[in-house]
């Protein structure tokens, strides 16, 4: 706990805060406390029970005294300490520290607080001349302080997951006008916001100005480094209470992991309603949102959205912690179409399809998003690294009542003050054309400014150092070119110790924890026989503290971890030679290799727990050595991001690099069979993140490397998932053929998971051929399996696979009953996709039952789970069940909306089988909406991709449902090959014993 009087030590206490964050330690304080009406004094004193080591800070004032009390609350506090008997670190201000003098006591409280410091006294105290010095000898306190805790086995509780859970934890809900901060910016430099002046009188305008006035949502996007919280924060709390009177104001930060929407909803509309927040959480959702849509259109409230990027697609996927903040990502997700105008009949094609990775992962959201856009009474501000795709229409130009403020570089005068406020002088005529060569990005200008100000000879003097390095010339290059040039300039004033930190930093593949920094620069690499590169740490914490200021590492609170900017880390690394890069990334591999792991895949709860494999695999493939690599993926890896987490797409991203010479070649292993397993595994990532086309050919090559290396049980696993692979792209002969032979294999082999696997692709193949009652033979087979073997698992994903066959048959309740024996199942091994398909089956049988109200939150809570991993052949599906979902409801231009979502990546994949059940849908929409030419063209388009290779080895649902469409609407159908079995090998038998069913 850190107690002191508040008034007067607000930067002493906020700079003992990020010592305890430093040292892995949860800070209590008052200001983390929600403003409720309780005694202070047992609110105080809790706090003090609750803590492990209290931190006592005292200047010249002695704090509140409560009436009917002779001391204050900040004496109690420590006495309530000392009799806990937990340790005590006090600090104590020097007497030469310049104080105001109204941060004196005066006569009895003066006297109380000389009593309590000569008491403190006859303990061990610290004393501090500035809150950097305090910060300082806090963290070398902290440091020795929990490591005699943990000799003596009592490890302080408050680290780890206590910090990213409680640092930023939701606040309790304040009475209006008072603000509703849920999660605090603690980012924002200490020099404060400086600049974009022209910015904050935009949005002073966009609130006061007639003709903003409807304009609702507007967004500031940016990429990282731009300073767009800064930019909301200082206007929302400095600003924008003086200019117009509202009702109420809320800051909502998406970056929290507590901040979903959902929570969003609950806890603004128990704001601004006033009501108790256990009554509106009883509240369905729907009366949720048209509840607080109707007060933000009735009473002026000011929302700000921040970092909505984070509930997005693109950054809501497992690994969303190793996407590129850079340009790149623009492109990726046709981030920039927001920021045209006028824009030409072309651009609609940029558009549509990158554009989804920036739509919300439940689509509620996105429909909750552009109904807020219509309120006409409050305003919505919103920061973030992506203009969401669902404020936009079809071609990209924004939804009426929104719009972006694209966040580029500074203003000429600002980037003079930024630079100036630096200590970095120089004229307007000489700065403004090096500015102007970066773009005037704030972060070169701020690395810049830096350098400059600290040069030694002429400290600030930007003529008197370009002298002294002529070789610094920005003009002439290109935009890349010149931000690695300054970036290096402003590398060459550091130490050694703190460019040695941000090489080992840059040598990371995500962020690094304060532990790993300690291990790999404070204490001695023994194998190495290094010496630490810091004798202790405070020098280690003084380093980061200087690497932040100057603007070249990033500091995430939250969670005590260091991240390098994309530009700052492509230079770092890059001006290292290759003994240098190797070196460090042996440096990586001895601590990662020596780190615990999560041993059960089962066990693993998200990419978190992957860290240290991913850190130890990412360090050998730069070492070159592909063998010891791909034992750690197979060992640490595998099961956990194939089945518990589905994070496929980081799958794919790791395996990639073990094919040095590109995917056409064999990885170099050294084993036939590791190559073998290698390209599976890549198959299986290419499958599960809409690429089975893709994936088809890698599991060709497996299966011949199977049989080269004649390996029985691995072909009969790659037989599984070829046959997989094949059926999603319509090739359904040859899928069936793989799944026979497989599991004609696996039983001669007698092998338990490849007769599953193979087992439930025979299913797939008979139920998408319309053959039902072989399809559920096989599924009662599959189950009798897993129940001998008491695969719980595995009775869970045959349950809703049978659930999926009875809807198509008509059983509809007792596909619901399935559906949810199947959900009570995935609880077993908690897998992302048993939930995700047990949900969709829930869903699709309360449509089918017409049960809306279930079907609703069913469907929407199997797409927000499937968008969260990305597997896209589930998500195809659960779109197509929510485009029905809405044509049911009479909502067509929702369910288009649900449609547009599945046209490019069902073509891309290739998803034929998907694609024709989307155009049947479309077909039904626009034969009621009178547009009978429109159904019969999308009628015949699903007639021939349901057509496959030709009935009996056709997409039965589909080309039936085409069938009858066109029938409906007087078409006749289309003339396509027949199936030729010539074109073929033969198909073997397969025995479904009835018996072992029974």
């Amino acid at each position: 706990m850190i107690s002191s009087t508040v008034k007067d030590l607000p930067a002493y206490r906020s700079q003992v805060q990020d010592a305890c964050l430093r040292t892995d330690t949860f800070p209590k304080m008052m200001e983390h406390l929600p403003a409720v009406d309780a005694d202070a004094i047992e609110v105080s004193l809790k706090m003090v029970d609750e803590s492990d080591i209290y931190i006592g800070i005292f200047a010249h004032k002695y704090g509140y005294i409560p009436e009917g009390h002779e001391i204050s609350i900040t004496e109690m506090e420590y006495r309530r300490a000392v009799e806990r008997g937990i340790p005590i670190l006090a600090f104590i201000i020097d007497d030469e520290v310049p104080v105001k003098p109204k941060d004196f006591e005066r006569g009895a409280a003066a006297e109380k607080l000389e009593k309590l410091k000569n008491q403190l006294k006859r303990k061990v105290v610290g004393s501090f001349t500035s809150p950097e010095d305090l910060r300082s000898l806090v963290i070398q306190s902290l440091s020795r302080t929990k490591k005699q805790l943990q000799a003596a086995e009592k490890e302080p509780i408050n680290q780890g997951e206590a910090l990213a859970n409680s640092l930023h934890a939701l606040t309790e809900i304040p009475t209006k006008p008072e603000p509703f901060i849920a999660h605090p910016y603690t980012l924002l430099q200490l020099k404060g916001l400086i600049g974009r002046k022209k910015e904050l009188e935009l949005l002073t305008d966009w609130i006061t100005k007639a003709h903003y006035e409807d304009l609702t949502i507007f967004n500031i996007v940016a990429i990282g480094g731009m300073g767009k919280s800064a930019l909301t924060w200082t206007w929302f709390n400095q600003i924008a209470p003086q200019e117009k009177e509202w009702t109420g104001r809320v800051w909502w930060s998406f970056y929290e992991t507590d901040a979903t929407f959902d929570n969003f909803i609950t806890k603004t509309l128990a704001y601004v309603s006033g009501k108790p927040l256990k009554e509106v959480k009883n509240l369905s959702t729907t009366e949720k949102q048209d509840t607080l849509f109707r007060i933000l259109n009735t009473q002026p409230y000011l929302i700000v959205f921040d970092g909505l990027e984070r509930i997005l697609v693109a950054y809501a996927r497992k690994d969303a912690a190793f996407l590129d903040d850079d340009n790149a990502l623009d492109e990726l997700t046709a981030n920039r179409i927001a920021d045209a105008y006028g824009l030409p009949e072309s651009s609609a094609k940029s558009y549509i399809g990158k554009h989804r990775l920036r739509k919300t992962t439940d689509s509620r959201t996105g429909h909750f998003l552009r109904k807020l856009s219509q309120v006409r009474k409050s305003k919505i501000l919103v920061s973030t690294r992506l203009y969401p795709a669902d404020l936009q229409n079809n071609v990209g130009q924004p939804y009426p009542g929104c719009n972006a403020l694209f966040l580029n570089g500074l203003s000429d005068q600002d980037a003079l003050e930024l630079w100036r406020a630096y200590g970095a002088k120089g004229s307007r005529e000489t700065m403004l054309p090096v500015f102007r060569s970066f773009d005037k990005h704030p972060l070169l200008l701020q690395l810049l400014a830096s350098e400059i100000a600290e040069y030694r000879t002429a400290p600030g003097d930007f003529d008197a150092w370009q002298k002294a390095n002529p070789e610094f010339n920005v003009f002439g290059l290109p935009l890349v070119q010149v931000q690695s040039h300054v970036l290096s300039y402003a590398l060459k004033g550091l130490s050694i110790a703190e460019l040695r930190t941000l090489q080992v930093i840059a040598g990371f593949r995500m962020p690094a924890s304060m532990m790993t920094l300690k291990a790999l620069l404070l204490e001695k690499q023994e194998e190495e026989e290094t010496a630490p590169i810091f004798s202790s740490e405070a020098a280690l914490d003084q380093a980061l503290t200087i690497l932040e200021d100057k603007g070249l590492l990033g500091w995430d609170r939250r969670t005590n971890r260091y991240d390098l900017h994309p530009i700052v880390r492509g230079v770092v690394w890059n001006n290292l030679d290759a003994d240098k890069q190797y070196e460090i990334h042996g440096s990586l591999r001895t601590h990662f290799e020596a780190m615990p792991t999560v041993e059960d895949w089962t066990q693993v709860e998200g990419i978190e727990d992957l860290r240290p494999a991913i850190e130890l695999y990412n360090a050998l493939i730069e070492m070159k050595l592909y063998d010891e690599a791909a034992v750690v993926f197979y060992n640490k890896i595998d099961d956990a991001t194939l089945y518990r987490l589905s994070a496929s797409h980081l799958r794919v991203e790791l395996l990639e690099r073990l094919f040095v010479h590109g995917v056409e070649q064999l990885p170099p292993l050294s084993s036939e069979a590791r190559q073998s397993w290698t390209l599976d595994s890549l198959g299986l990532g290419y499958l599960y993140s809409g690429m089975p086309g893709k994936a088809t050919s890698l599991f060709e090559r497996g299966k011949e490397q199977d049989l080269k290396i004649n390996d029985q049980k691995n072909l009969a696993i790659t037989l599984s998932n070829l046959s997989e692979a094949l059926q999603l792209t319509g090739q359904l002969f040859r899928a069936e053929l793989a799944a026979r032979k497989g599991l004609i294999l696996s039983r001669e082999i007698e092998e338990y998971d490849p007769k599953i696997y193979n087992l439930r692709l025979l299913w797939g193949v008979q139920t998408n051929r319309g053959r039902y009652d072989k399809a559920k033979k096989v599924l009662m087979l599959l189950i009798r399996l897993s129940l001998d073997d008491n695969h719980k698992q595995s009775v869970c994903v045959a349950k809703a696979l049978l659930s999926q066959t009875l809807l198509l048959d008509g059983e509809h309740q007792l596909a619901k009953d399935l559906a949810n024996e199947a959900w009570q199942l995935a609880a077993h091994r908690r897998l992302k996709r048993d939930f995700i398909r047990a949900a969709y089956c829930q869903g699709l049988a309360a449509l089918r039952l017409n049960d809306m109200d279930t079907a609703d939150e069913r469907l929407h809570h199997a797409l927000r789970r499937v968008r969260a991993v990305q597997a896209v052949d589930e998500e195809l599906q659960i779109l197509n069940a929510l485009a029905e979902f809405y044509h049911e409801k009479d909502e067509p231009a929702k369910a288009k909306e649900y449609l547009d979502e599945v046209w490019d990546r069902a073509e891309q994949g290739p998803y034929p089988l998907l694609h024709a059940d989307a155009l049947n849908i479309l077909a039904q929409i626009e034969r009621d909406a009178g547009n009978p030419k429109a159904a019969i063209a999308a009628a015949m388009e699903a007639y021939q991709k349901a057509w496959c290779d030709g009935p009996p080895y056709a997409y039965h649902y589909g080309l039936q449902k085409a069938k009858g469409l066109l029938q409906e609407l007087g078409a006749e159908e289309p003339e396509l090959p027949p199936f030729d079995p010539s074109q073929f090998e033969p198909m073997p038998e397969v025995e479904i014993d009835p018996e072992e069913i029974l």
